[in-house]
């Protein structure tokens, strides 16, 4: 999806983004990490809970829990990197000095969220099916479970170390 940055007539940055057809008013820095440790929080709640459910397995299946992680994975995984993308990336590459390097991270990173987007689609209907009491193969639950969350909390690690830093909080200029 291109992401371009509105230049005025003098070729300056002004503080619209489009995304596709949307387009995004700036919002500052702070507003920018405020959001994004929100977000960052709710996905790991969600790796919590996941983990919790793997746990569980087989014997103390919480079927509860399994409902609420169906209902919520998609939406807090889907909002966190259409935010990432339509705010922090494009944030980011607006110092043209750190461009060539971060290019191919967040290409990367975005890569990322597309493969964690869909594997939360096989994750909803296996706790649904769990939930349900339907789902033969334990095992493999497990290991989705596993799998999806370990690799969310290695995602958003990266970006807290990576990423964060690149913020400059006192050059906000709100």
């Amino acid at each position: 999806m291109p992401r371009t940055v509105d230049e005025n007539k003098d070729g300056a940055n002004t503080s619209v983004f489009r995304t596709g057809d949307k387009v995004r008013l700036n919002i500052s820095q702070t507003e920018i990490r405020t959001k994004l440790d929100r977000n960052f929080k709710s996905q790991l709640s969600l790796c919590a809970l996941l983990e919790d459910i793997a746990d569980s397995l087989p014997n103390n299946i919480s079927r509860n829990n399994c409902l609420l992680a169906a209902q919520n994975i998609q939406p807090i995984v889907e909002a966190a990197h259409t935010f990432e993308e339509q705010y922090l990336f494009p944030l980011l590459l607006e110092d043209k000095t750190r461009q060539k390097e971060l290019k191919p991270v967040l290409a990367r990173l975005h890569a990322e969220h597309c493969e964690d987007e869909s594997y939360s689609t096989e994750i909803v209907d296996a706790l649904e099916e769990l939930a349900a009491d339907q789902l033969a193969n334990i095992d493999k639950i497990s290991y989705m479970l596993r799998g999806f969350f370990e690799g969310m909390r290695r995602h958003i690690a990266f970006e807290q170390e990576h990423l964060l830093p690149l913020l400059a909080m006192d050059h906000d200029p709100k």
